[in-house]
């Protein structure tokens, strides 16, 4: 049992050493012998465990997956909840979002996935949850879901995978502490906009808007101003 146990715990070696050198430089730019390097094996281990590179990076993508099948299964009945567990998913797994980053550049238009079946599952029960609440009049009837989907994602996503756009917006690493307050209360607010009743149709398809008190007046002027709430923020 002592060979079988050994060769368990040399291919987890090549694995986490993979990770970090497939995170860095992507299925091409990566180098068999520093993946050795890092994980104190000879070479010729590496194909011994998994055949080739691209086997090996095809095993470091499905297990990511699989260790993100809980964020995509778990039902959450209100947007935020959605919204916020996508956020803190992506903010705390930085090898994830440049493995994404990586197979957006290196996979053709037409080319298979890894996991392509079970992600397009996992993104249909997500659908199917977003439609729940949507019924439930948790989101406004006229959004169109698949976009909505997207633009969680893009919300949660995008300062990490753009730090350095972070930068020039913020004046903040998207890895530190400031930043990652003030991105959780954006998304709360944001979510919390989104959630808001959209205004009514008559029947020809036009807006029609309730009449509105001096208090949702008050509310609305100061909800059409983001520029002067992304001040405040950015200045905290």
């Amino acid at each position: 049992m002592e060979p079988v146990r050994d060769l368990a715990r040399t291919r987890d070696r090549i694995l986490k050493a993979a990770l970090a050198e497939f995170a860095a430089h992507g299925l091409a730019g990566a180098r068999c012998n520093a993946i050795a390097r890092r994980a104190r094996v000879n070479h010729r281990m590496l194909f011994y465990c998994f055949g080739s590179k691209e086997n090996l990076y095809r095993e470091i993508l499905r297990r990511k997956f699989t260790e993100r099948t809980a964020l995509f299964e778990r039902r959450d009945d209100d947007l935020a909840g959605t919204i916020l567990r996508w956020y803190e998913a992506v903010a705390g797994d930085q090898d994830w979002v440049r493995l994404l980053e990586w197979e957006a550049l290196s996979t053709a238009p037409a080319q298979k996935l890894v996991g392509e079946r079970e992600r397009r599952s996992y993104i249909s029960e997500a659908l199917e949850a977003l439609r729940r609440s949507q019924a439930n009049g948790g989101i406004p009837r006229d959004l169109n879901l698949a976009q909505l989907h997207l633009s969680i994602i893009a919300l949660a996503v995008f300062p990490l995978a753009f730090p350095q756009m972070t930068r020039l917006a913020t004046g903040l690493s998207p890895t530190s502490a400031r930043f990652r307050r003030q991105r959780l209360r954006f998304l709360r607010s944001v979510s919390a906009r989104l959630q808001m009743k959209s205004p009514e149709r008559s029947r020809s398809g036009a807006v029609r808007e309730k009449p509105r008190t001096a208090l949702a007046k008050t509310g609305s002027r100061r909800l059409s101003n983001p520029i002067r709430t992304m001040r405040a923020e950015v200045a905290e």
